[in-house]
């Protein structure tokens, strides 16, 4: 939706405010009001008093409006996200949408992103920017979204959180805030493991998160973040038939059970940042370092083991300056950003579930460079903000494994991203806004290793894919309710898009496909009823259409793209009594999507019902804190991710039913 304020709704800890002054936003990099600003925005405020589990992500992005989530509960695929068709495609992880955690970039260079780093009990605010922003963030911005972390501690606490639930689950974290004049530290603990709803599905997580903020000056803060998770294992229970899916949804595939299919990562980051402020002049600077190991195990003997060792690094930052007179003010930015990544990718011949021989050893990289200049400008009612950015992507693939030949090669893929757009406020309450904005997107290195002759280096075959994308909307605000209605319209050429082969039953390959066209409106209204009552409904409904698609001498021109539906949506209820007393209630609604280019599988929609209650125990304490709830109340059967364009029609992966959690935190 796009706001004109910071407001705190879904599970609020109070009322909702709206606030006209201007607030910092993070996906933008500027401050500003929202409604000033001409994209689709929208800002949620996470409430200390979270009455979900804290196992997923999804639980607190199901009410944002043009994002939708996949496979919640696939440990080892991670969750999956996609915003106006960007991500869809992925097999695992996010693919098309960058992630910033804390100011720093959370997806790789080469455009991979995962979320079982996040230490989701901190998080404090959500910020998502749909369509294509690659002018500030570069490749595969489809679309942005932005975690910010618990940072304020207004006195010295200790939090202990423990949890269990249906199938297993089982939660323990641990966090301790310490505050100084200058200085804030927050330590976070987290264990979790569960043996998931069907065979094969059992897994366990360690994560340990610092975050230190220092005032240096009244004009400098430095951030130090470190983050360690480690997973030693994450069963897969691979693709479901449609037979197996109806009466035997528990089960694994038998190739994965067989295989012994799963992962196990350890990962480390670390990063730092520095903001100056003073008087008409802003610097923000920041650096990471990133290493994560990776072993997988798939459904299939020739490569079905992997080992990867990735590393992945980089720099970048904004210098902008103010000017402003009695009827304008004009925002200039200049942003730069420079990354590294590279893997060393291993695979062997998995033996059911024991490593073979190896059967390719070969170092890739992907180094990137890009500039941007931005510009603001305020002029009364008017705001109009533009600007461009080039990119240099230069990827390389160095082959170790030379019995089958040397596939080494090397790549550029360079671009050209700019984006414009203008809003104007119609009235005190009504304002709207458009804007163009170009995007482009690199395949990555593991789908570009991913070659369908079986050999090694990269394949030839695919290429970059460019989005061109246009946006109008309009919103409404007053005491009580929000409104806003944005309709996209988006045209990409060469769309990657992700297949099976028999020779390789379980492993993804991918192939540029032509062109499509994407085109819909995304609708979100929030109300206050009285003092203690919060209503939310989110509605979106597209059409994603290959609008050229020549395959294998079949036409797919005019088909639907799998993996999206065009009808999603949500409605949050949250009611606080006097004696905070807190219940919330989620009905999440998927309509009808296809698993297959041909669209001959089609996934039928339905609707999902989750409660949560919180419940302040003061008997035992002032800081004593009981949540508990059922996700899926009404046992509805529903595909939990679709994989596609699968090998043998295996498009499903059953979700559990119905849910039970409870969970304890004491602060002391």
């Amino acid at each position: 939706m796009l706001c004109c304020a910071q407001i705190s709704w879904a599970q609020s800890d109070s009322l909702a405010v709206i606030q006209l002054d201007e607030i910092e936003l993070k996906t933008i990099q500027l401050k500003t009001s929202i409604a000033a600003f001409p994209a689709a925005i929208v800002q949620k405020e996470i409430p200390l008093q979270w009455t979900g589990p804290q196992v997923s992500l999804q639980e607190y992005i199901a009410d944002l409006p043009g994002l939708i989530s996949f496979n919640r509960t696939n440990y080892a695929q991670d969750l999956r996200l996609s915003i106006r068709g960007f991500g869809a495609r992925s097999a695992f992880g996010i693919r098309g949408i960058k992630l910033i955690v804390d100011g720093i970039p959370e997806t790789t260079p080469d455009g991979q992103g995962q979320l079982d780093n996040v230490p989701l009990a901190l998080l404090s605010s959500i910020e998502l920017l749909r369509g294509p922003s690659a002018m500030r963030f570069g490749n595969a911005a489809g679309g942005v979204l932005s975690l910010t972390t618990l940072d304020k501690v207004n006195e010295n606490f200790n939090r202990l959180s423990l949890s269990v639930g249906s199938y297993g689950m089982r939660q323990m974290q641990f966090t301790t805030g310490i505050n100084s004049p200058k200085n804030t530290a927050i330590i976070h603990l987290n264990h979790a493991r569960g043996n998931g709803y069907r065979e094969n599905s059992r897994y366990e997580t360690n994560l340990l998160n610092v975050k230190w903020k220092h005032q240096i000056s009244n004009q400098l803060q430095a951030t130090l973040q470190l983050n360690a998770t480690k997973s030693p294992y994450a069963q897969d229970a691979g693709g479901q038939n449609l037979e197996e899916f109806s009466t035997n949804r528990k089960s694994a595939r038998d190739r994965n059970l067989l295989y012994q299919t799963g992962e196990a990562i350890a990962h480390n980051k670390a990063g730092a940042s520095l903001n100056y402020q003073k008087n008409k002049v802003s610097v923000s600077l920041y650096g990471f370092f990133a290493q994560r190991d990776f072993e997988g195990r798939l459904p299939f003997s020739n490569g079905g083991w992997v080992d990867l060792n990735r590393t992945y690094s980089g720099q970048g930052g904004s210098i902008g300056l103010k000017n402003k007179s009695q009827k304008w003010q004009l925002n200039t930015q200049l942003n730069y950003a420079f990354a590294t990544q590279a893997d060393v990718r291993q695979r062997f011949v998995n033996r059911e579930g024991v490593k073979g021989e190896k059967t390719l050893n070969q170092k890739e990289g992907f180094n990137s460079f890009g500039v941007a200049i931005i510009q603001h400008l305020n002029y009364g009612a008017f705001h109009l903000n533009g600007g461009i950015r080039w990119d240099k992507n230069t990827l390389a693939v160095n082959d170790y494994f030379l019995i089958n030949g040397d596939d080494s090669a090397q790549r550029s893929l360079n671009a050209w991203s700019p984006q414009i757009g203008l809003s104007y406020r119609l009235s005190p309450r009504i304002s709207s806004f458009g804007n163009y904005s170009k995007s482009y997107e690199t395949p990555t290195l593991s789908e570009l290793s991913a070659n369908p002759t079986g050999g090694g280096g990269f394949n030839p075959s695919i290429d970059i894919q460019v989005a061109n994308n246009l946006e109008w909307g309009i919103h409404y605000t007053d005491q009580k309710t929000t409104a806003s209605l944005v309709y996209f319209l988006i045209g990409t050429q060469d769309d990657l898009v992700a297949y099976e082969l028999a020779s390789f039953p379980g492993r993804t390959f991918y192939r540029n496909v032509g062109s499509t066209k994407r085109k819909g409106i995304e609708l979100s209204i929030k109300h206050r009823f009285g003092n203690r009552l919060n209503a939310q409904l989110t509605y979106n409904t597209a059409n994603f259409n290959y609008d050229d698609f020549l395959l294998n001498e079949q036409d797919y021109a005019g088909n639907e793209l799998p993996g999206i539906p065009s009808n999603f949506g949500a409605l949050n209820i949250n009611y606080q009594w006097k004696n905070e007393l807190r219940f919330n209630y989620t009905r999440t609604y998927r309509g009808e999507l296809f698993a297959d280019n041909a669209n001959t599988a089609k996934i039928p929609s339905f609707f999902k019902d989750d409660i949560t209650f919180g419940i302040p125990l003061k008997k035992l304490g002032d800081d004593v804190y009981l949540s508990l709830g059922c996700f899926n109340l009404l046992n509805v059967e529903y595909s939990d991710n679709i994989r596609i364009n699968a090998f043998g029609n295996r498009y499903y992966e059953a979700a559990p039913k119905r849910e039970f959690f409870t969970r304890l935190r004491w602060q002391f």
